[in-house]
């Protein structure tokens, strides 16, 4: 169970890079639970960032987020999102 869940943060991470075009990125910068969207965070990722992402996840997990507001929390890091792609593909 872990190892599937280690799998799907490393697709998430890829996803991040390929669908944002971060260059000078690799997947494997980026942190299991480091904040996505913030001014600390060195991937430097805006409001944009954040629809093109939950447009990626949505089209490759099959899963679809609440238009309620509630999306916000999920991409706090790899791992709620991990958590949320999980939960939403039950």
């Amino acid at each position: 169970m872990q190892d599937s869940q280690q799998a799907l943060k490393q697709q998430i991470k890829e996803l991040i890079v390929t669908s944002l075009r971060l260059e000078g990125v690799k997947p494997e910068q980026i942190g299991d639970t480091e904040p996505l969207f913030s001014p600390e965070s060195p991937l430097g990722l805006d409001s944009l960032s954040a629809l093109e992402l939950l447009s990626a996840i949505e089209y490759t997990f099959k899963v679809r987020f609440e238009n309620d507001g509630s999306a916000k929390q999920h991409f706090e890091s790899v791992t709620t999102l991990a958590d949320f792609v999980k939960s939403a593909s039950v």
